[in-house]
């Protein structure tokens, strides 16, 4: 399912979003590293999200995370050949917010 990012920017969708990220991050045993998320501009979240990403690194505790959020190691890779001008960092953080959003779309557009 491909994900529009400009659902982040309907409230209710970006409520669920921050409710979803900080059950996965409380599940991995990673709270301390949560974005903010104060913004629900992608642009925003992909900055705290790297941010988030490299304190991770730090700790051993990004593998746990990606686990959590469901993003295999394939997908990852294939992220990363279609972006070779970003770093890793910065695929994983895009990875993470449409996985993110994309689970909260499903649970909405099936809870209805």
């Amino acid at each position: 399912m491909e994900i529009d990012i400009r659902d982040l920017e309907k409230p209710s969708l970006f409520d669920k979003f921050k409710v979803q990220t900080y059950k996965d991050y409380e599940l991995s045993g990673v709270l301390e590293y949560l974005p903010i998320m104060k913004s629900h501009h992608f642009y925003d979240l992909k900055h705290e999200f790297h941010q988030s990403i490299l304190k991770l690194e730090l700790s051993h505790a990004l593998k746990n995370l990606l686990y959590r959020i469901d993003l295999t190691e394939l997908q990852i890779k294939k992220a990363c050949a279609n972006s070779p001008e970003m770093h890793l960092q910065e695929v994983l953080a895009e990875l993470m917010i449409k996985r993110i959003l994309q689970k909260v779309v499903l649970k909405e557009l099936y809870s209805n």
